[in-house]
């Protein structure tokens, strides 16, 4: 297992091995005993299965190291450890610590070769440490690792090319290779530099053969071909360490403001102005160029009849080029024809709109809006033709993440009063779920996040997962979540949607406005690219993908799988 929002962190106080030539702790004189640290862990509420992690210093001086690991395991907690990992190269150790049942391991770096080897004061550090690990991975696969590579001290570009050689170092696809910057050494980059950062390591997950590359610390400003790996969050028990404590600050990106979940919008409405001109079936009739836009990208005409209608974006949720890229890129537009304030008929009530072609050899291209056309035929007909199927085909413990908005109780209502699906719903709203056991009463229903269910010991057949995961907090997370608790076998369906537009009059945008779940409620606007290297770290297959894209929509579907009979 890898940690969690509910992760304890233990302080060993062993004696410093990262050559700071300043620190006044030994292990005599600081640090973590058996006795308060399993005091503390039975204080604990729901400690069974938890993940604990002792960290120092370095945590292997401790020569009382193995009974504290011992200890975490026989109050029923899961432990783990953060280490420099040049003790895993002796193999009476590796043995111990799989009889101690270690199943997390964090090993951290300061570099690749010498700058390792400078900080930890041991000159051949960086290769004991891979081989260490190579051996320990080669050993016991089920044990989860993680690389954290601090650049403490070092430019971007230091560790730009200290990433490639720690991978080719540790060219292993079950590990994660987290980079845990400092945000507030970040904070300053500009955009060009975050931009060339994201081109150059656009693909790297896109290789099964490497590591998972995850960041620590980005800035908001940081651009989505990143994938953001949310810090550790130091919740001690049995002491604390000092904040000047190198083990402690290295070992832990501490979290600051930016690293926070934070509400944004997932859409936004170009509005109806009023203005018009005639159709014209030509591009040299159109007079469309005549209304110029000092911001054309937030503006768009739209063919109704024998008039285009003049409509205008001015949200302040998304930049410039954010709407530019879904009107002109994507054309992720839609036309609401629902009432003022009605949201959820996304089948009937909304119809897609496309660039009109009599644009194309127009010479006003530049300066003009553009022309956009309504397409005949609800646009997620086939995607929600393909949802529909897999929920009649469901079997079996049925896990709904998400559930308050259920929108397919026609086919979960038979297959539930039937016995074919034990169906099991889980909401943060408390709201949503009194409706649901109104009409499905037959299901079990839990109040709160992925991030912290914990159902029984027994798994789920399928996972439903329909656009909720931008809503979770933590997304790596929830999608670890979703895969452990998936039977051998089982399938997880993610259905989430990517940032779109709506066309609407002023009394539709009201409405929608004062509707009860109108307001920020996303965290993210998550593509499915973004999700799959975090599927396969858990080990789970795709069977079925479709992104979304301009010759799609902005809704994204993928169905996940676990492969075989080990649940590690």
């Amino acid at each position: 297992m890898r940690p969690r929002s509910d992760t304890l962190f233990a302080w060993t106080g062993s004696a410093c091995s990262y050559g700071c030539g300043a620190c006044p702790l030994d292990e005599d004189s600081a640090g973590l005993q058996l006795a308060p640290l399993l005091h503390s862990l039975t204080a604990v509420p729901a400690r069974l299965g938890r993940l604990v992690i002792l960290l120092g210093g370095e945590p292997f001086l401790r020569p009382d190291i193995l009974r504290l690991l011992a200890g975490v395991r026989g109050v029923g907690c899961v432990p783990g450890v953060i280490t420099t990992g040049g003790p895993l190269v002796y193999p009476q150790l590796r043995e111990k610590l799989r009889r101690v049942g270690l199943a997390y391991l964090r090993l951290q770096l300061f570099g690749a070769g010498a700058s390792h080897d400078r900080v930890t004061a041991t000159p051949d550090g960086f290769a004991r440490a891979v081989r260490g690990v190579q051996l320990w991975l080669d050993e016991t696969p089920a044990c989860a690792v993680d690389i954290a590579l601090s650049p403490r001290g070092r430019t971007l570009s230091d560790v730009v090319a200290e990433i490639d050689a720690v991978a080719d170092a540790l060219a292993r696809p079950q590990l994660q290779l987290i980079v845990a910057l400092d945000p507030h050494r970040v904070a300053d980059l500009d955009a060009e530099t975050w931009q060339r950062l994201a081109a150059r390591f656009a693909t790297w997950n896109d290789d099964a053969a490497r590591p998972l590359l995850a960041w620590e610390g980005l800035p908001h400003a940081a651009p989505p071909g990143l994938l953001r790996s949310v810090p550790l969050q130091p919740s001690f028990v049995g002491g604390t360490p000092p904040a000047s404590c190198l083990g402690r600050t290295s070992a832990l990106a501490q979290a600051s403001p930016d690293d926070a979940a934070q509400p944004c919008a997932n859409s936004f409405n170009f509005v109806r102005t009023g203005a018009a001109v005639p159709y014209a079936t030509e591009a040299r009739d159109c007079m469309a160029y005549t209304a110029a836009s000092p911001r054309p990208g937030r503006d768009l005409w739209l063919v109704e009849n024998d008039r285009l209608l003049h409509y205008a974006s001015d949200s302040g949720d998304f930049s410039d080029d954010e709407i530019a890229h879904v009107k002109d890129d994507l054309s992720h537009l839609f036309v609401d024809r629902s009432p003022p304030g009605v949201l959820d008929d996304f089948i009937e009530g909304m119809r897609r709109v496309l660039p009109d072609a009599t644009c194309e050899p127009c010479p006003q291209r530049g300066s003009c809006a553009r022309r956009f056309a309504v397409v005949d035929g609800a646009p997620y007909a086939q995607q929600e033709a393909r949802i529909v199927t897999f929920i009649a085909a469901l079997r079996g413990r049925v896990l709904d993440v998400g559930c308050g908005e259920q929108l397919y109780q026609s086919e979960l209502l038979p297959l539930v009063r039937g016995g074919q699906v034990e169906y099991h719903g889980l909401d943060p709203d408390e709201s949503s779920l009194s409706r649901l056991r109104g009409t499905l009463p037959q299901g079990h229903y839990y109040l709160g996040g992925i991030e912290q269910f914990r159902p029984a010991a027994q798994g789920f057949d399928r996972i439903l997962c329909l656009r909720a995961l931008n809503h979770v907090l933590d997304l790596d997370e929830a999608v670890g979540r979703m895969a452990e608790m998936l039977m051998p076998g089982g399938q997880l369906l993610l259905v989430e949607c990517t940032p779109w537009a709506m066309l609407r009059d002023a009394d539709q945008v009201a409405g929608a406005d004062q509707a009860p779940r109108a307001g920020h409620q996303h965290f993210r606007n998550v593509a499915s690219d973004a999700v799959l290297p975090l599927a396969r770290r858990r080990g789970l297959r795709v069977v079925e993908h479709q992104p979304s894209s301009r010759s799609g929509t902005n809704q994204w579907l993928l169905l996940l799988e676990r492969p075989g009979d080990d649940r590690a």
